[in-house]
């Protein structure tokens, strides 16, 4: 084999991304001058095998990871909207959109898919004249929704066609972002740290994104906003909450959290979008949620049910046990190691697992990986 061909410079700075290192560092390890890695993130240099196995020990992902030909996609394109803090960094930014990406080559691998097959529509928010709220009830209604709280949105979405993937950031910086394209259903990208009010919320708002058909050259302030109005619309009709959000207090907020499954302050935020309070009652109301430490984490007794995505997970089963893959054939199609396959490819019914990059601690593992 040509040293050319050993690996794709693309891949190796998608694997340093994902492991939230810089070339510097990952140059330093390997034992390599800063220029020729760069140069080989660029595809204008060779990689040796001596490099390859120095690679392939840092940055933990098997050979033929590295050597993957597929099209990278990059997150500026108009495909990609996301719910972050402005302090999220750069660097983490990329790094989860490096995660997301795996993840999207890998359904490629896993779905052939028909764009036919996915009952989420599209509908440009200027042909609704410009109302997000109408929208959301009319993709209530094409779903096939039933009246009052949705049981479990994750499913829903999943049934609908859609892939939901839960990460470990790294971060609380980022809520989640989802992704379109012509190869794969939509995928929304979540942070598994997330409590589950905020789970729902982020997720009906990342498919507010996929189905308006947003423009990205739009101001972030308008785009987001929209977002959020279809998922409080979407999640909590207006028809049918707009009755229950008079008198508020935080007993009745509390209860009206365990029937609908989104947050008090959501509910706060609701009652006065309709009207159903004045400025200063809810203004005493957000007084109130911060006195009793419910704006950072509201109590977990109120939380809805935990959602655990599946989709993943039953296309991988699906190799097993109709094409007859092992469990180490499978990593192998999708260039994985087992650390990562387990962290993506395991059965839902186990919950959350700890694998992964987790917060705080992922930098640290790869770091001390990269140490020479």
């Amino acid at each position: 084999m040509r040293a050319d061909f050993l690996a794709n410079g693309e891949f190796v700075k998608l694997a340093r991304l994902t492991r939230g290192v810089t070339q510097k560092q990952l140059s330093n390890a390997i034992d390599i001058p800063g220029v020729r890695l760069s140069r080989i993130e660029a595809g204008s240099a060779d990689v040796n095998e001596d490099i390859l196995a120095k690679l392939v020990d840092a940055l933990d992902y098997p050979v033929n990871f590295f050597s993957q030909k597929s099209m990278l996609r990059g997150p500026g394109t108009d495909g990609v909207f996301h719910r972050k803090r402005q302090s999220l960094s750069s660097k983490k930014l990329s790094q989860v959109y490096a995660l997301g990406e795996i993840r999207r080559l890998e359904l490629e691998k896993l779905v052939a898919w028909d764009a036919n097959e996915c009952a989420i529509p599209q509908y440009p928010v200027d042909l609704f004249d410009e109302d997000p709220e109408k929208i959301a009830r009319t993709v209530r209604a094409s779903m096939k929704l039933p009246n009052g709280p949705i049981f479990n949105l994750t499913k829903a979405l999943e049934e609908a066609g859609c892939v939901v993937v839960s990460h470990d950031f790294g971060t609380r910086q980022i809520d989640g972002f989802s992704i379109t394209t012509n190869t794969t259903p939509p995928i929304f990208h979540m942070n598994r740290a997330l409590p589950p009010d905020r789970w729902r919320w982020t997720l009906a708002h990342e498919l507010g994104h996929v189905v308006m058909c947003q423009d990205p050259a739009q101001s972030p302030v308008i785009i987001e906003n929209q977002a959020d109005l279809f998922a409080g619309e979407f999640l909590a009709p207006g028809h049918e909450i707009m009755p229950l959000l008079g008198g508020l207090t935080l007993p009745k907020l509390a209860g009206l959290k365990l029937e609908w499954k989104i947050s008090m302050q959501a509910l706060v935020m609701r009652a006065s979008h309709f009207g159903a309070i004045t400025p200063s009652q809810k203004k005493s109301l957000f007084v109130q949620l911060s006195k009793a430490g419910y704006r950072t984490r509201e109590p977990e007794t109120l939380d809805p049910p935990t959602e655990y995505p599946s989709k993943l997970f039953q296309f991988a089963k699906t190799y097993v046990t109709e094409v007859g893959y092992s469990r180490t054939e499978l990593m192998e199609y999708l260039a994985l190691n087992e650390r990562d396959f387990d962290a993506y490819y395991h059965d839902p019914q186990d919950g959350a697992r700890s694998e992964g990059i987790n917060d705080d601690k992922g930098d640290e593992w790869s770091l001390k990986r990269l140490t020479p």
